[in-house]
């Protein structure tokens, strides 16, 4: 979407927003009118900055923190035009009743009484409302790491695996929290707090650059696991959604980006695997594939094959998959293997949630987009996240810490 369109929606929303106050509360308008001019010229004047900004970083800049303050705007600028949209909205069905509301009042014969504007009041209310519900997601939401528990019994899991403990996660996007990666700290207090036997990250540990994780070196590389933390890539961590000058200067990010994962105590598993043995009869496969997204622009460099080479005599495998499509795609009814651990999603960031039930835009996009699924015996889950990116905040679809307890079952 070009920068004028967007001006140009911008410029309407604020015009109809305008309209909208000026009929429903015309006394308050008529009073404020020079307050609410200056207010709606200086919203649209700093909402058509950030966006040029946007436009502007994307081309001549590879500052990752310049990037973590225009996500910031950004999602300051969106608590702002999403209310209005809901406003908006209420303004075209409180139109419809009105029209009702005077027709009706013409064909009996009365005499012509304002409306109320009943439909329109309950919209900027509930605006407001949502403007705060945004706030709280970008200052509190992001930072409010939940842990999700969940239990799976498998009849072919070794018996000395039987209570084997994962933890999960994924999805750091550690450019956009620049200047506050302190506050993944918390994260892995939790994370040693659920004493793991295994930790495994199924991928986007950046937005774009190498360096955008280097401050998490030290608090990333404090996670401890007696039998090993592993690793897998995500779209993001290629550096596909910035425009590099050279190839080699992409390749060069990219090395980079491994061997700041590895400094972490990660093993990258880029179509690989390793197996994790308490003797020579109790043994299970971790697996890693490179991202394979079903998007076009998404890289698809996973190698299923390649990664099964070396254990395909493991009779139990858990693969870390960052894009949960490559479940159906690749694994689901063509490999043996029962469990896969994916991200990607983020659940959208956003979302609602009665007793066990997740409900999110993130329905619309994605087949599986968060928690459990399973196909027959061959399950697959998907993490919520443990970062932001586009949207600085959460709402109702908390940052996510998986633990999975394996059970053998007879």
């Amino acid at each position: 979407m070009s920068f004028f369109v967007i001006a140009f929606l911008i410029v309407i929303l604020d015009v109809l927003t305008m309209w909208g106050i000026k009929g429903t509360f015309p006394r308050f308008a008529s009073r404020h009118k020079f307050g609410l001019r200056t207010a709606f010229i200086i919203q649209v004047t700093l909402s058509l900055v950030i966006v040029f900004g946007g436009f502007f970083l994307k081309d001549h800049t590879r500052d990752y923190r310049l990037f973590a303050i225009y996500y910031y705007l950004f999602g300051l600028m969106l608590a702002v035009y999403l209310p209005k949209c809901l406003f908006i909205l209420s303004l075209c069905i409180d139109l419809l009743a009105s029209t009702a509301y005077r027709r009706k009042r013409k064909i009996r014969n009365l005499y012509p009484r304002e409306p109320h504007h009943i439909p329109a009041k309950f919209g900027l209310v509930l605006g407001l409302l949502f403007l705060l519900l945004i706030f709280w997601g970008i200052f509190f939401g992001r930072y409010a790491y939940t842990v999700e528990h969940v239990e799976i019994g498998f009849t072919n899991l070794p018996e000395k695996f039987n209570g084997f403990r994962i933890v999960q996660i994924s999805d750091v996007h550690a450019g956009s929290s620049a200047g506050m990666t302190g506050r993944f700290r918390k994260a892995i207090d939790i994370i040693n707090a659920q004493k793991p036997d295994v930790i495994l990250f199924t991928g986007d540990m950046v937005n774009n650059f190498a360096e955008e994780a280097y401050p998490l070196i030290p608090i990333f590389s404090k996670m401890d696991a007696p039998d090993g933390k592993y690793a897998t890539l995500g779209n993001h961590d290629y550096g596909i959604y910035y425009d590099w000058d050279t190839p080699s200067e992409q390749k060069t990010n990219h090395q980079n980006l491994e061997h700041v994962i590895s400094s972490m105590g990660f093993r990258l598993l880029n179509n690989d695997a390793v197996t994790i043995c308490k003797d020579s009869l109790n043994c299970i496969a971790i697996v890693g594939v490179e991202n394979w997204g079903a998007a076009e622009r998404h890289p698809k460099k996973g190698d299923i094959e390649q990664a099964l080479k070396n254990v395909q005599h493991v009779p139990f495998k858990i693969l870390l998959s960052h894009d949960p499509s490559y479940w159906t795609e690749a694994i689901v009814d063509k490999t043996d293997i029962q469990l896969t651990l994916a991200g990607h999603t983020h659940g959208m960031q956003m979302g609602i949630k009665f007793g066990k039930h997740h409900y999110s835009p993130a329905r619309l996009h994605y087949k599986f987009w968060a928690g459990l699924y399973h196909i027959g015996n061959q399950y697959l889950y998907v993490n919520r996240g443990l970062g932001v990116i586009g949207f600085p905040g959460r709402i109702g679809m908390s940052p996510e810490i998986t633990v999975i307890d394996l059970k053998r079952e007879n």
